[in-house]
């Protein structure tokens, strides 16, 4: 038997075990007056969701003892030889903010040409249905070739409908240009990768040639408001603890979460096809966790899928409010509930499977615990009852009762556990490594910044248990939510928009304590932490986006992540590039632009005419539009107008037959439109 079969035998044991132990200690309690049905479904609840903490908890202890004994997380060697392979960086966009994204793709750009490296070409790969967006990064991505060396490759495509969103934009690449390259690297629009990581990565695809994907963990960066900075020194402090655990138990059998990996452009095109799934949304249709299930066919093609925990140098940025963070996850609760159509499917391996189990279970949970916690209070009517759950941490406790005390005490000792070590365990991990200590703001600061984010935590649960059961109820009934552009800008939230979708919580916990002081004071106690963190929710997720607080805590180095106190050359340069953009930023509509400057006339239509879109509005109502535009009259446009104009070079050309004189700039925009 192998070493990781021997470590995934004894963390399977050692789950199991201790889910035994707790639900048999539960038995003990309940078995007294005999278990009746509705004590039954609650042993079910709790053996379910102990036995997911416990996993979790166990996970935290393989990575912590891997980190603390040296153990090799990745056991691939590097090709020492220069590399002869082709790699396209790609990076897929849907509405985003242009000046950004440019402003990371020429960091990653510059990062490569420091590090001399060869071979790499960048394609940024449009989605985006917004016309003025289109045409904004056709501008940039002009810009940013005239500002590179010639021999520089920097592509950019626009696909006129997003079929298969993220996944059918790679799917495209693959069909149209995939044949040229050996590998890909794909990027999200707000990622960000050092030119060493990617040539590394690079290497060790060339070295082993059964590896079909290797993920580099990303470490989030860039945002300064509370909320992201909290989620920020989690990522860095803890992050690597749990990775190291993933990494120790799956080997070869790894996952895909989607962006910051090297993927062999052969195995993904042989093996990765997606299925679309029977039925309507939100179970069937297109596969929206789609990484998930790719990592998993790569693997039943006998192809190996690795994670590179240990490489360093990827990033990317959270969600800047619990808001955007919550709206995020509610496309990921149904993308990942989908998995449960693609579980048992013939051929997947064992691992795969069990990948796909975590990703349901993290969405699925939270309304378990919410049943949990209704079964407990119908219990607390009955005489024979058994006592309530509290909320502590990030899930519920069980209080004590006087016939059961011991037992029921092992249980809450048990519980807080398993909740609360991962993080301890992370901590004196980060303890014995003085330099990321230093980075992290020095132990005083480190130890701040733990107590103040399990604190977060634990008021921040029950507000995500509500919001994901209400994504599962929204789910189950039909409710499919579509594919938005996400927020990746610090931002505050106004008291008033908190209030709009964050006040039914308020008024769920002032009830819940209402009900519990009427009619069982003794168990209000109990429930407490759960209660404050609902009744709280708005001023909650209010400070925490908080972009000054975020800032005054740094000045005090709390929640500080070593992105901030050293020196890290591609996210350096990606700021300075984004602050040089926000500070030249013209209020120009590039829709209109292509009529008005001759340079982005040509850019247009040279790249229309590469690829041209198919005509989706009749020629007798395109003739309207540009009789309007030939007179400058756009104003009453719609964004379909614009994008049928935009879409046509014949209309466009009919449209712009003589351009007004007196341009702010005679050569336009990019200069030359040669």
């Amino acid at each position: 038997m192998s070493d990781i079969a021997v470590r995934r035998w004894i963390f399977l044991f050692l789950v199991g075990l201790s889910t035994a132990g707790a639900v048999f200690k539960l038995y003990q309690v309940l078995r007294v007056d005999g278990i009746d049905a509705l004590e039954f479904v609650f042993l079910i609840l709790f053996a379910i969701l102990f036995g997911w903490v416990a996993a979790s908890f166990w996970l935290a202890v393989f990575g912590a003892f891997a980190r603390l004994i040296g153990a090799r997380l990745l056991p691939l060697v590097e090709s020492a030889q220069p590399s002869v392979s082709r790699t396209a960086i790609l990076m897929p966009i849907y509405n985003e903010d242009v000046d950004r994204v440019f402003s990371g793709v020429q960091a990653i750009l510059d990062s490569l040409a420091t590090a001399g490296a060869q071979g790499f070409d960048f394609f940024i790969l449009s989605d985006s249905t917004d016309p003025a967006n289109w045409v904004a990064e056709e501008v940039a991505w002009q810009r940013l070739r005239l500002s590179l060396e010639p021999e520089a490759r920097v592509f950019y495509r626009h696909r006129q409908r997003n079929v298969g969103r993220k996944s059918g934009n790679i799917q495209d690449f693959c069909e149209n240009w995939g044949a040229a390259y050996d590998y890909m690297l794909i990027l999200d629009a707000d990622s960000l990768m050092s030119g060493g990581t990617l040539t590394a990565l690079v290497r060790l695809m060339d070295a082993n040639p059964k590896a079909a994907l290797i993920q580099a963990p990303a470490t989030l960066v860039g945002r300064s408001t509370c909320f992201a900075r909290m989620q920020q020194f989690a990522s860095s402090a803890y992050g690597p603890t749990y990775n190291a655990g993933l990494s120790w138990l799956q080997g070869e059998d790894g996952n895909y979460w989607g962006h910051n990996a090297i993927i062999r452009v052969h195995a993904f095109q042989s093996s990765s096809g997606l299925p679309k799934l029977p039925g309507r949304a939100p179970f069937g249709g297109e596969i929206m966790s789609h990484d998930f299930v790719e990592a998993a066919l790569l693997l039943r093609a006998g192809w190996q899928v690795w994670m590179a925990p240990d490489l360093g140098g990827s990033y990317e940025e959270p969600p800047p409010t619990i808001y955007d963070h919550l709206k995020r996850d509610r496309r990921w609760a149904q993308g990942n509930l989908q998995h449960a159509r693609v579980l048992l499917a013939q051929g997947l391996k064992l691992p795969s499977r069990l990948h796909m189990v975590m990703g349901i279970m993290s969405y699925l949970a939270s309304p378990l615990w919410l049943l949990l916690l209704i079964v407990s209070g119908l219990e607390m009517l009955l005489p024979s009852g058994i006592a309530p759950f509290t909320y502590f941490g990030r899930q519920p406790e069980l209080p004590l009762l006087v016939p059961q005390a011991i037992p029921l005490f092992q249980l809450t000792i048990a519980t807080l556990i398993l909740l609360y070590a991962p993080k301890l365990l992370a901590l004196v991990v980060l303890l014995t490594q003085p330099d990321a200590v230093k980075s992290h703001g020095g132990v005083a600061g480190v130890l701040r910044s733990v107590l103040l984010e399990s604190l977060f935590a634990t008021l921040f649960a029950p507000v995500a248990m509500l919001s994901h059961s209400w994504f599962l109820l929204n789910i189950l009934v039909g409710r499919a939510t579509g594919w938005t552009t996400q927020a990746r800008s610090d931002r505050g939230l106004s008291f008033w928009f908190v209030m709009k979708n964050f006040w039914l919580h308020t008024l769920i916990g002032v009830l819940v304590t209402f009900w519990l002081y009427r009619f069982a004071p003794e168990s209000l106690p109990w429930f407490l932490p759960l209660l404050i963190g609902l009744i709280l929710a708005v001023p909650l997720v209010q400070l925490t986006s908080s972009l000054s607080l975020g800032e005054g805590l740094a000045r005090l180095r709390t929640f500080l992540v070593p992105s901030e106190t050293t020196n890290i050359p591609v996210l350096a340069r990606a700021n300075q590039l984004t602050t040089g953009h926000d500070a030249a930023k013209e209020a120009s509509d590039y829709r209109r632009l292509v009529l008005e400057d001759p340079s982005v006339m040509a850019l247009h239509l040279r790249l229309l005419r590469e690829a041209p879109p198919e005509l989706e509005m009749p020629r007798a109502q395109l003739a309207v539009l540009v009789d309007a535009a030939r007179r400058r009259e756009t104003e009453a446009f719609s964004r379909q107008d614009w994008v049928a104009l935009l879409s046509d070079a014949e209309s466009l050309e009919a449209a712009t037959y003589a351009f007004p004189s007196g341009l702010r700039n005679p050569e336009g925009l990019l200069g030359s439109s040669e």
